[in-house]
């Protein structure tokens, strides 16, 4: 039997709507700047916004290696080792504070330099002041900008999703509300702007930090066992993240400079149109990244072939169906995309816009898919694949096609090295399968690399899913005779099947209210005489062990089977995360 994958669907689910709503509210604050920007600040101010862009980029870098924390949380969660979850998170947390405060002072210091240094070979003093007063505007709210998007991506791991959401929202809402202010009433000009984005980012902050008012936590801030060298661990799993906004600003540093040399400033205001208007479309595919990273590092924790399996055929069919439908139909109508973020009297800027918003269509449907497999390495440990695959299509093939061809025949040859790299992307990620494999294959399953011993032998694994009291007597009775069938002693293929009647049993009877239907998966991995049961659902938590421990002086017959289970196993873990419920059962 098989897992009828309700649950992994579930989870993949709840992850890539959480971080994807987080980064696309946190990029749609830059996208309303753009267009607002581009509407009632003219097209200097937009040309400003694309010089303006990588140094934003370099200053989200560094913290975004912290980003690896899901992963990490996810990995000693998916082991139940709730202490390593806490430090993991409380070393991120102090790091990701001292960071904040000392880019903060770095950039509001260097910011006179930075707006002379990006904007001078435009010849206009007017850009050059835009970018100063922007960086300067920035910086109040760098801190809180740090800790609500870090924040955002974890809150899954905490039962907690709904808070990103909201304070995502809130963050969006205000900074509608107060870049709209700037503009009409205060006219406070790109220094309002940043201004409005950083106040924006103290209401989503505000929205966030009501999350630590809830006694259901399961992510705890201590300073016991704090280890520098899990932060280390968290940083080869952001480095991906950082990777690729490293990249970015390099290629748009380099792209900005290729167009001031073959053309003019109308080129780079083209370049930042092209960039705001599929800010959205990467901040939802780097969701897919992140989630199939994290359901990856949990399946993969608990050696779960068929969990990975799913996982990234699910995040590839997700990434196929919606992303590069979408990228099919900006290269088709990519006119009203430009006409967003600058004023329609700007020809020139239009017009560059939308040429580059359709070859950048064209690319995305080559790329597309090469983020969910790389967020399956990252999950999987293949940091040296997912780095790999990262540069590749974040810097080193852009910036080659693009600088190459541009430099050869101009405009018309950027635009030709923009759909030329995402081919090259995906032949890329296909050329890491093919040198593992040492066959061509585009399944996904064929593009984990997974060692020969990974993970249960087929003999050895059952695997079923439970949606009533049936189901449960029926596979506690199938388990039975698997243990039998396999040389187990009578006894203990009795208390296997014991067990799971037990605890799926309790789940599916109380577990679930109004209607819900219940769902439990069970894999069961019997090998060399011990077994381990893996029960998960998404019913109503229970902890069976802080049951008992806060019942331990009850009527010793009350709740029987759990106090059955608890005292003749070897081990009994139980962990809520991503609003599911793991308890795991050796004997």
């Amino acid at each position: 039997m098989k897992t009828d994958a309700h649950i992994l669907n579930k989870m993949f689910r709840g992850i890539l709507i959480t971080n994807a709503i987080s980064i696309v509210a946190n990029i749609a604050c830059v996208m309303i700047d753009g267009i607002i920007t581009g509407q009632f600040l003219g097209a200097d101010a937009v040309t400003a916004a694309g010089l303006l862009h990588p140094v934003i980029m370099l200053i989200n870098l560094v913290g975004g290696l912290l980003i690896g924390v899901g992963v990490m949380c996810t990995q000693y969660m998916g082991k139940a080792q709730r202490d390593r979850v806490d430090q993991v998170y409380s070393i991120v947390i102090i790091a990701a504070f001292i960071y904040a405060c000392v880019s903060t002072v770095l950039v509001y210091v260097l910011a006179p330099w930075l707006g002379q240094a990006l904007g001078a070979k435009t010849g206009s003093p007017e850009i050059i002041n835009m970018i100063k007063v922007y960086l300067r505007g920035f910086c109040p709210g760098m801190v809180f900008m740090r800790f609500t998007v870090l924040l955002s991506g974890i809150m899954i791991l905490d039962n907690d999703k709904k808070r990103s959401m909201m304070a995502m929202g809130a963050t969006l809402v205000a900074d509608v509300a107060f870049d709209l202010l700037n503009v009409t009433v205060f006219h406070g000009g790109m220094f309002g702007m940043a201004i409005a984005t950083s106040l924006s980012n103290v209401v989503g902050f505000a929205v966030i930090m009501t999350h630590y008012s809830r006694k259901d936590r399961v992510l705890h801030f201590t300073t016991k066992g704090l280890k520098i060298k899990d932060l280390g661990d968290v940083a080869l799993r952001g480095i991906p993240h950082a990777i690729n906004m490293g990249c970015q600003a390099a290629r748009v540093l380099c792209f900005n400079a290729l167009l001031l040399f073959i053309a003019d400033k109308t080129a780079v205001a083209g370049l930042s149109i092209t960039t705001n208007a599929f800010s959205i479309i990467y901040a939802l595919v780097l969701g897919v990244f992140i989630s199939a990273s994290i359901l990856s590092s949990l399946t993969y924790s608990e050696e779960d072939r068929r969990g990975l399996e799913h996982t990234i055929t699910l995040a590839v069919k997700i990434t196929v169906a919606l992303f590069v439908v979408l990228g099919a139909v900006i290269a088709i109508i990519p006119r009203p995309f430009a006409l967003l973020f600058v004023n329609r009297s700007a020809t020139g800027a239009v017009d560059q816009g939308a040429a580059f918003i359709r070859v950048w269509g064209i690319q995305f449907m080559f790329m597309a898919v090469t983020f969910p497999i790389s967020g399956t390495y990252q999950g999987t440990g293949r940091l040296r694949e997912s780095y790999f695959i990262d540069i590749m299509r974040e810097g080193i093939l852009p910036i080659v096609c693009v600088v190459g061809l541009g430099i050869a025949f101009g405009i018309r040859g950027v635009e030709a090295g923009f759909v030329l790299a995402g081919v090259l992307s995906l032949l890329s990620t296909v050329l890491v399968s093919f040198v593992h494999n040492r066959k061509l294959s585009v399944r996904p399953e064929d593009f984990l690399i997974l060692d020969d011993h990974f993970g249960a032998k087929p003999d050895e694994l059952y695997e079923a899913t439970m949606h009533d009291i049936n189901d449960v007597i029926n596979v506690s009775e199938d388990v039975r005779n698997f243990c039998i069938e396999r040389g187990a002693k009578k006894r203990d293929a009795n208390m296997f099947a014991l067990f799971i009647e037990e605890m799926a049993g309790n789940t599916v009877e109380h577990g679930y209210g109004n209607g819900k239907k219940a769902s439990v998966d069970l894999r069961f991995v019997f090998h060399d005489g011990t077994g381990v049961i893996r029960l998960r659902d998404d019913g109503k938590p229970f902890d069976p062990v802080r049951w008992l421990e806060k019942n331990s002086g009850e009527d010793p017959t009350s709740c029987l089977g759990i106090r059955v289970v608890t005292g003749l196993s070897k081990n009994v873990n139980y962990m809520a995360s991503m609003e599911m419920n793991n308890l795991t059962i050796e004997l």
